[in-house]
């Protein structure tokens, strides 16, 4: 250790130079005094005259109670396993019984200050004598004559036990004080033993020290740290010297002097034969600094950045919350669940000892770690200024109230959306200019920007106000504002009320202000489920008087369903896991983190101290695993003028929120098995999608994709709109009309929403008007429009035309189109709206039209008419005619026209329009015969001609001549066969004018 302080004079050294004592002049102050001596002295051996004065003097004297002479002992706060951080109280002390005192100690006391103690009756007669006439002769008065008994009364009696201010020495007042202390020593004496009284006189002494610290037993721990039974002769010879006087023999302040005052009391306990000289000079060879502990890590201390401080004087400021009174006057043992290596370091950060680099000096820090299943803080950072020592200093953690910024939206906003308004995690918000109600603020991003239809996540994950906003809107408009304020002073905010609160609460602005402890323990509450556990220090308190201990009950509070819990802590999953910018990466892990930051400006207020318009002033993170959440702040008290207290992009660039937070998770979770992810509850299920559509409405069969999404959603609120009854606006009129021409007009009532005629773009301008001024939100994102996926709202109409239908379609709300009808018909038009490319409709308004139906007189053509001029007759008329060619010579170019079985040539028929395409007329055309070559017309029939023979209608051919036969004929008998006439016969004749015919 450190053994260079600066020493006092030498010449100030006790016990190394003989003192040159100063005679004083008699005086009748003096002379009264040595008078009223003499006379208590002469008392004490027997003189009358002694025993009156004496007599006078103890008849007010205090009456003795041994319980008066118990020294209150220290309050004492123990970490999660029970070792002592620190005691605190008016007095640091632990009062130790004689049994636990060394020889070496009671011997060394016992030499130095009152040799016979164990032989007198608590006055040292002798001792006294001597001491009188030694002042007598010196006119000094310095010798006190004092016994151990005598010192205990004075310091119980006679002395503030707290200020260390004894009661009068001058005069007769401080004769009369002796006297009392002499006849109160000698009850005390009657009353209870030797080793009770010293026990008592060496818990109460002052040892010097840092801070407070009384009693034989911190003097221990703070010089040697160790327990007062472990002393050797060397220690014990030091604190036996000290008592003398306690800052000028205190080794850490002055070494020498310390030294010096060992070896007095080792040269006076070899004088009364407790040690040989042998043992006596062995002592002496110890560096006292050898023997001495590092005082700045003693937990005794109070001075110069005490370890663990802010935690403890957040220890302090419960217990007497819990209790109604004070540790540091009413004697506790204060368990606690303090993490040693957590705390310690925080207590590092704060000191600078980390690579967390501070830009300045006014920066300051706020942490907060605790378990999130229990409740319990196991590590707290009150601020950069403990760091520069002293205790029940500002407390950032726990009493400093700042604006949380977007640190709140998981907790507030969404949790609530999801609990109350049946959103999902694949919700769609909107981000536009905001306008608060009844006034001309207009809130924007922290840059400037609006993104239009995002999903929630890139939202929360890039902290966007506008949304939250809306978002919080929309919770009060179903729930009332009441709920809201409940619903955070049940998450442990003590500063909401319904006087204050408004929408501006959703992005932590306004009037809402919350410590580290209340942000750690909101968002702690996420992680666990809903269940709200008050954050504490403090498992349980014991009363060293023995009343009954305190043990608080720290039960879990449900605040919200588990199911929106889970809903808004995977929010803060994705912020931290998700592709952001947003400081949390350094957070990423090989387990879980879920996370938020939050981030407040000092408006215009900081103008008037160098600070640019709306430039930021307090930073948040808030960090958790499935086990524990750490809360940061880092910023600005206030604001000092061209101080730079404010961050610039330089000193946000350092990140300090993160590097904290990062440092803080890993010693919370080292040596540990990774903390798993939060379980997810039985009540959230998946639900798909269309993006952007809410109430949420399912997807098409063959959907594109990119029209998709999935997310998780309270169970009771998956339920899916059907999405042909949710994208088109019901039709109010239609009308349809035909004229004799066969034009059909139709006219439908213009579709309520126009935008809805086109294909709609993937981008718009939300800017909104405010005031007279307009706040402009160009190119911000649409998520979706049934027009990409349908095409556009059309003017839609089905014709029904007997058992014949069509469609129609317009882009217009009137439209002439031709249609063919015969008389007689129904025309039947249905109107309607639909998407252009797919028959989702509206409802339909429907038009009957019926078609004039007239006679007709027909006249039927006569029995000379060609076939071409039957043929032009009947498709002009709209009659069926059929064919029938007669070869018959006789009749030929003539026609028959037979309806049903009569012949109707030259005649005139009645029809009606819607019948006449029903006519059938049967034809008759007959033509003369066509015989085949080489045949002739034979009687009405063709014949081959003369020499041929064949079909004489495909033709007929020459005949052979026969093959004459070789052998003569033996038949004597002439040729009958005919001879050829070449004059027709009479019948042949007739045949061939018939043909002629």
């Amino acid at each position: 250790m450190n053994t260079t302080q600066k020493q006092p004079p030498k010449k100030k050294k006790p016990a190394v130079k003989k003192k040159t004592v100063k005679r004083r002049k008699i005086n009748a102050k003096n002379m009264a005094t040595i008078i009223v001596s003499v006379i208590v002295v002469l008392g004490l051996i027997g003189g009358s005259a002694g025993m009156v004065m004496i007599g006078s003097m103890i008849k007010d004297a205090p009456k003795i109670d041994i319980n008066n002479f118990e020294s209150k002992e220290s309050t004492q706060i123990l970490d999660k396993d029970g070792n002592l951080i620190q005691d605190i109280g008016q007095q640091i002390r632990t009062n130790v019984s004689y049994e636990d005192m060394p020889t070496s100690l009671v011997d060394a006391f016992v030499a130095v200050e009152d040799s016979r103690y164990f032989e007198h009756n608590g006055f040292d007669l002798p001792r006294f004598a001597k001491a009188f006439l030694t002042n007598l002769k010196t006119l000094s008065f310095s010798q006190g004559g004092s016994t151990f008994t005598m010192q205990l009364v004075k310091n119980t009696y006679f002395t503030n036990d707290e200020t260390g201010e004894m009661a009068a020495r001058s005069k007769l007042a401080g004769v009369k004080r002796k006297v009392q202390e002499i006849f109160l020593a000698m009850q005390l004496e009657k009353q209870t033993n030797k080793k009770r009284i010293f026990e008592l006189y060496l818990n109460k002494l002052n040892f010097g020290g840092s801070g407070n610290i009384r009693g034989v037993q911190k003097a221990a721990e703070y010089y040697f740290g160790k327990d007062v039974s472990e002393l050797n002769l060397s220690e014990s010879a030091l604190l036996a010297g000290i008592i003398n006087r306690p800052n000028a023999y205190n080794p850490f302040k002055n070494l020498d002097y310390a030294t010096d005052r060992r070896n007095t009391v080792l040269n006076l306990m070899q004088r009364h034969g407790y040690i040989t000289k042998q043992e006596a000079e062995l002592a002496k060879s110890i560096k006292i600094e050898d023997q001495l502990v590092d005082s700045s890590v003693n937990k005794g201390s109070t001075d110069g950045g005490t370890p663990y401080q802010s935690y403890v004087d957040a220890v302090i400021a419960e217990a007497k919350e819990l209790t109604g009174m004070d540790p540091t006057v009413v004697p506790m043992k204060i368990y606690t669940s303090m993490d040693p290596e957590v705390q310690t370091q925080i207590d590092d950060i704060q000191a600078g000892k980390t690579n967390v680099e501070f830009p300045d000096d006014l920066m300051e820090i706020a942490i907060v770690s605790m378990n999130n299943q229990t409740g319990e803080i196991v590590g707290i950072g009150g601020g950069r200024n403990y760091a520069g020592g002293g205790s029940l200093l500002l407390n950032h953690a726990t009493d400093q109230y700042k604006q949380p910024g977007s640190a709140v939206k998981p907790f507030l906003s969404y949790a609530l959306a999801f609990e109350n308004l049946g959103w999902s995690t694949s919700h769609t918000v909107t981000d536009a200019p905001f306008n608060y109600a009844g006034t001309t603020k207009v809130v924007k991003n922290f840059n400037g920007r609006y993104y239009g239809d995002i999903p929630l996540e890139y939202a929360v994950g890039n902290s966007l106000n506008t949304p939250a906003l809306k978002t919080l809107q929309e919770v009060i408009d179903a729930i009332g504002s009441k709920k809201v304020v409940q619903y955070l002073q049940n998450l442990g905010f003590s500063r909401v009320t319904q006087d204050e609160f408004n929408v501006g609460y959703a992005i932590g602005g306004s009037t809402y202000e919350a410590s580290a402890v209340e942000m750690a323990g909101a968002h702690a509450t996420m992680i666990n489920g809903g269940s709200y556990i008050k954050p504490h220090t403090i498992t349980k308190i014991e009363f060293k008087d023995g009343t009954s201990p305190v043990v608080p009950d720290y039960s879990g509070t449900q605040v919200i369903s588990a199911e929106s819990a889970y809903l808004a802590s995977h929010l803060m999953y994705q912020a931290v896991y998700g592709p952001y910018s947003n400081y949390m990466q350094i957070l990423k892990r090989g387990y879980p983190i879920y996370g938020k930051t939050g981030t407040t400006d000092w408006g215009s207020d900081g103008l008037k101290f160098g600070i640019p318009q709306g430039a930021a002033k307090d930073k948040w993170m808030i960090a958790s695993s499935s086990k524990y959440t750490n809360a940061v702040w880092v910023g600005y008290e206030k604001g000092i003028k061209d101080k730079k207290t404010y961050f610039d992009s330089e000193k946000s660039k350092l990140n300090i929120p993160g590097n904290i937070s990062k440092l803080m998770l890993d010693v919370l979770h080292k040596d540990e098995e990774n903390p798993p992810a939060i379980t997810q509850p039985d009540g959230v299920t998946s639900i798909t999608h269309i993006k952007g559509l809410y109430p949420y409405t399912a997807v098409l069969e063959g959907m594109d994709g990119s029209f998709v999404t999935t997310g998780m959603i309270k169970k009771e609120f998956n339920k899916l709109a059907d999405p042909l009854q949710a994208s088109v606006q019901d039709i109010g009129t239609f009308d349809a009309s035909l004229s004799t021409d066969g034009n059909l007009h139709l006219t439908w009532g213009d579709y309520p929403d126009a935008s809805k005629l086109t294909v709609a773009p993937n981008t718009k301008n939300l800017g909104i008007e405010v005031g007279g001024k307009w706040y402009d939100a160009p190119d911000c994102a649409v998520a979706f429009d049934w027009t990409w996926v349908y095409g556009p709202i059309r003017y839609k109409a089905q014709v029904s035309i007997q058992d014949f239908s069509f469609d129609v379609t317009s882009e217009q709300s009137s439209i002439d189109q031709h249609i063919d009808v015969k008389p007689g018909d129904k025309v039947n038009v249905c109107g309607y709206y639909a998407y252009e490319n797919m028959n989702y409709r509206s409802n339909e308004i429907c038009k009957e039209i019926q078609v004039e139906d007239k006679e007709i007189q027909l006249t039927i053509p006569s029995d000379k008419a060609t076939k071409a001029e039957i043929e032009s007759w009947a498709s002009a008329n709209g009659v069926t005619v059929s064919f029938t060619e007669v070869a018959d010579e006789a009749k030929k170019g003539t026609n028959e026209i037979i309806s049903n079985g009569a012949k109707v040539n030259g005649t005139t028929m009645t029809f009606m329009q819607s019948t006449i395409g029903q006519a059938r007329f049967a034809v008759t055309l007959y033509v003369g015969l066509a015989c085949g070559d080489n045949a002739s017309v034979v009687n009405g029939a063709c014949a081959c001609n003369q020499g041929y023979e064949g079909d004489p209608i495909k033709g007929c051919t020459a005949k052979l001549a026969p093959t004459p036969d070789p052998t003569p004929s033996t038949d004597p008998s002439p040729d009958t066969s005919p001879s050829p006439d070449p004059t027709p016969s009479e019948d042949t004749q007739d045949q061939n004018d018939e043909n002629k015919d």
